[in-house]
Parts: C-alpha cells; sequence; structure tokens
C-alpha cells in the first residue's frame, strides 16, 4: 500500500498544484480539438471567456432564476461552455417537448456526474445509467412492478393503509408533520418494495438509511456544485489535501448508499429462510417476488438491489421525479401552498363535503368527481414547485435543431420552474388560480415536465401522483392547515425554497387541527400502524 506524506516544506502542495494545472490545461485542449467547429450556430447565449467558458458566471444557488434571466434577453433555447463541455438551456418547454420526448433515442444519456456517480457510485444504478442493455433491464424490472394505472389499483390496500398511519401521526403530533411525510414517502414505497413497514422493529433505521443515502444523491446532482464535475481530473486529489472536504463527503455518501442497497435487501433474503417464512414474516414484496425460489448470480442479485433501491429511493429515472424524495416534496409543497393560501383550501373543502359528507375520507376512486380539489392539486405543483429542473439528458450524437447546433455530448437541461411561469403558457403565472386547470380550456398539466421527458419518464408517475393525492385530499378532508397568529394578525410564511435536484420549501411554522370532533374521532379510529 502505498502512502502519501505530507512534506513540511510544503513540496507536496506544490507537485499537487502542478499536476493538476498540467492536467486540466492538456483536458481543455483535448476538448477544443475534439469539439471542432460547427457548420451552423450554436444557440445564443452568454459569451463566454477564454479557456473558462461561462464557469465563473454559472450559477450554483437556484440556478433555475438564473437561466430564466437569461431566457430574457437569449430566449427558449441558451448554449453556455463551462471548461469546453457545451451545456444547453432550455427554457422553452417546446425545446423541451421537441427535443427530449420526440426525439427521445437520441437524447436519453446521462452526464457523467463524477462526484455523485463515479465517487458516491450513483453511476451504477439506474438513475445515472447510461441508455443501454443494463439500462433496458432496470426500465423492464420497473414497468413489471409499477408502470400501469392497473399497478396502482393492487396497491390500494398499502396505500390506504399508509396513509392512514399518517393521518394518525398528524393527529398526535402535529407540529411534526415533516416528520410524518418522511415517513409516509418511506413506509409506502418500503413495503411495496421490501414488504416491510416503517413501524416494524428497525423500520425507522431502514427509512434513515433511504435518507441518509438521498441526501448525497440530490446534493450531489445540483449542476457544478462540486469543482469536480467541472474539472474531472480533481478526482485524484487525496482526501488530505487542502479543501477537499468534498472527498472525504464523497466517502460517507459512499458508505451510506452501499449500507442502503444491501441492509433491506439482505433483511428479505433472511426472512425468506426457515423460521421466518414459516412464520410468515416475509411478505410479498418487489424483492421478494424476484428472488423465490432462484438460485441468482451476483451480477444478477446487485441487479435486483439496485432495482429495489431504485423503487425505494426513487432512483428510477430521474431525479425531479425520484418516487421517495418527490411523495416527500410534494407534501411539504402542498402544506405550504394550503397554508398560504386557505380560501382556497377552504374551497376545496367544500367541494369535498359536498361530494362525499362531512368528515368522509376520499378514495381514489373519488377523484373524477372532486374537480376544484385536483386542480387546486396542480396548482400547487405549478406554483410551488418542487422539481425546478428536470435531471439533465445528453445528446448522444451532433444534432441540428430549430437551425442551431447541438453538438455531441451537449447536457441538456429542462428549466420546469421557467416553464411554469411562463405567461403564453400560464397566464398571469404569479398568480395562484387553481381554476387554469378546470374547464374545456385547461392549461397545460404539469406532471407532463415533472415526471421527466422522452425515455427516461419516471415508470412510477401513476404510483407516486395516486400516492400524493390521496394523502393531500385526505388532509383536506379531516385536519384545517393554517397559518399562527401573532398578535391578532395571521403570519403567512415565504414562499420559499430550499438548493437541489429536489427542492423542499424553507422550513416554515403552520397550525393543524382537526376540521371538527366527528374529523378527530374518524382518525383515532382509523386502521394504520403508528
Amino acid at each position: 500500500m502505498v502512502s502519501v506524506s505530507q512534506s513540511t516544506d510544503g513540496s507536496g502542495l506544490l507537485s499537487a498544484f502542478v499536476a493538476i494545472a498540467v492536467a486540466f490545461i492538456a483536458y481543455y485542449a483535448y476538448q477544443l480539438v475534439a469539439s471542432g467547429r460547427p457548420t451552423v450556430p450554436l444557440p445564443p447565449g452568454p459569451r463566454p471567456l477564454p479557456l473558462v467558458g461561462n464557469l465563473l458566471g454559472f450559477p450554483s444557488f437556484h440556478p433555475w432564476e438564473t437561466f430564466s434571466k437569461w431566457g430574457e434577453t437569449y430566449g427558449g433555447i441558451i448554449h453556455v461552455s463551462v471548461l469546453g463541455q457545451s451545456i444547453i438551456v432550455l427554457n422553452d418547454a417546446r425545446y423541451a417537448i421537441d427535443m427530449l420526448d420526440r426525439k427521445g433515442a437520441l437524447y436519453s444519456d446521462r452526464p457523467t456526474l463524477v462526484m455523485c456517480g463515479e465517487l458516491i457510485g450513483w453511476d451504477e444504478g439506474p438513475a445515472l445509467s447510461q441508455f443501454g442493455d443494463r439500462w433496458a433491464e432496470y426500465r423492464r424490472f420497473f414497468s413489471q412492478f409499477m408502470g400501469t394505472k392497473a399497478k396502482v389499483e393492487a396497491f390500494s390496500h398499502t396505500l390506504h393503509e399508509e396513509t392512514n398511519a399518517f393521518l394518525k401521526h398528524l393527529l398526535a403530533e402535529p407540529r411534526k408533520w415533516v416528520e410524518h411525510t418522511q415517513r409516509f414517502a418511506g413506509g409506502f414505497v418500503l413495503q411495496l418494495t421490501y414488504g416491510y413497514r416503517a413501524s416494524d422493529p428497525g423500520g425507522k433505521e431502514l427509512v434513515k438509511l433511504v435518507d441518509d443515502a438521498m441526501e448525497g444523491f440530490s446534493e450531489a446532482t445540483v449542476q457544478n456544485a462540486f469543482l469536480v464535475d467541472v474539472i474531472p481530473v480533481l478526482r485524484y486529489v487525496p482526501e488530505w489535501f487542502p479543501g477537499a472536504a468534498w472527498k472525504r463527503k464523497a466517502r460517507m455518501y459512499h458508505d451510506y448508499l452501499q449500507k442502503m442497497l444491501r441492509a433491506p435487501f439482505e433483511l428479505v433474503k433472511q426472512q425468506m429462510h426457515t423460521p421466518f417464512k414459516a412464520a410468515g414474516v416475509a411478505r410479498p414484496s418487489f424483492t421478494q417476488s424476484h428472488l423465490e425460489g432462484q438460485s441468482l448470480a451476483a451480477e444478477q442479485e446487485r441487479i435486483i438491489q439496485w432495482t429495489a433501491a431504485g423503487i425505494y429511493s426513487g432512483g428510477a429515472d430521474t431525479v425531479s421525479i425520484l418516487v421517495y424524495l418527490f411523495i416527500h416534496s410534494c407534501i411539504e409543497s402542498f402544506f405550504l401552498g394550503i397554508t398560504r393560501h386557505t380560501d382556497q383550501q377552504r374551497r376545496a373543502q367544500a367541494e369535498l363535503d359536498a361530494v362525499l359528507g362531512f368528515d368522509c375520507l376520499p378514495t381514489l376512486a373519488d377523484r373524477e368527481r372532486l374537480p376544484y380539489c385536483e386542480a387546486l392539486y396542480l396548482e400547487i405543483m405549478r406554483c410551488y414547485t418542487f422539481g425546478p429542473l428536470g435531471l439533465p439528458h445528453v445528446v448522444r450524437e451532433d444534432d441540428v435543431h430549430d437551425g442551431y447546433f447541438i453538438p455531441k455530448g451537449s447536457i441538456i437541461i429542462p428549466n420546469n420552474w421557467q416553464f411554469f411561469n411562463n405567461p403564453k403558457t400560464y397566464p398571469q403565472p404569479k398568480t395562484f388560480a387553481p381554476e387554469r386547470f378546470m374547464g374545456k380550456e385547461k392549461q397545460y398539466d404539469p406532471r407532463k415536465y415533472l415526471f421527466g421527458y422522452g425515455r427516461r419518464t419516471c415508470p412510477g408517475i401513476h404510483l407516486a401522483d395516486a400516492s400524493m393525492w390521496l394523502l393531500c385530499m385526505s388532509v383536506l378532508a379531516l385536519f384545517d392547515v393554517e397559518p399562527p397568529v401573532e398578535d391578532g394578525t395571521p403570519v403567512v410564511p415565504p414562499a420559499r425554497f430550499l438548493d437541489g435536484a429536489i427542492s423542499h420549501p424553507e422550513a416554515f411554522k403552520c397550525v393543524i387541527k382537526p376540521r371538527s370532533a366527528g374529523a378527530e374521532a374518524l382518525v383515532r379510529g382509523l386502521s394504520g400502524n403508528l
């Protein structure tokens, strides 16, 4: 084993700096030579600087806002260059649909994310795997398990059970509603994937494994959040090097990911053997169904591990629609939306009362009978979007689109936030108006953007949507959610969101209480494991 000594005279640091500088210059020179010169123009964009391109002006915080400002000058499709890497930002949904949906075979690759993929390890799984045979195998597993509306009906008992548990937790400890949301998101998919309940012994620990791993996934997929994604040669920097705290963070998140992959998988294998199986401990699940009666090679087990982890953590195909994080973030955004817009909350509750009766819980079968509730749900998705950017795609070959040259290997970033704030698509976009999704002239469904594009569209779209809708409508039916009151005045929380591939609202205060004594009694009488 080779050890690296840290010289007291600084010569070791100097040598490392020189090596990095030389490698960087060589890498950039290669990019210049390899890229060639297009015969048609690149999309417009901010003027790049020599060598570094647009690196110094590329946003690392709320990039969707900067991209939108660029769009005011350069239009719906923008080209920037970061150290020779072409990045195409799509500010007009028309480009996203035409390029990513209609040319899906050309635009279905993923960028090489050094931090998230190579160092942490997500490049082995479906979220960041390249378009090919292994990706197709992952996709086949996902689609068979959760890819149709009929599958949602098969999971309805589990969904209602977890929704009931959430409502009971919410009644018991309303101030911990974010924690309950996290438990619901994890618990529902935990049952489907591994046959394990969050209320089972060790269930909370399994949910935490996913939280830890997904924290790293979300942080490491923010475009250019880590310099190693801009200068890949930095992957060789040792952990002791000054400023290399990110390298230690990568190792920590790598360990979290491996635990998330192995721990619940091994638990299912253990439960499938007697005496666990004889005692009925091993419940039906995705993992159990693929292990039952099978003698699998290590590679096959690894694919099942990753597919199961993908279902549970949401790593199916796109980070903006990760099943676990998406459900979690959507529900947080829903609470923020109804806290800020109590008039619309009351109107939705009035519809629930009129259609279902007082102190009654909705079911998935009631969805078509609740048009205003549906519109409120969609408007919160649009106005308080938790998927401001789609996960980047990569073009596999040179392309010419709408008269612009799109170089092979370009990273394509759809700016969902701008799509939702485009007055041509959504008139008066800053106005919260659920009515825009009602009547014959309904505006464009935001789920068309949030669940991904083309061949990378989330296969769990129906399951995630059903689980979010049922929980949100159940909360509306039985609880009032209001801003806190100080000195007689409601303190309406601001609509501020954190950074990340999935953008959660900043922590805010709200007051949650049962709508009536009957609603409280109904919640107390629900079945569900606390």
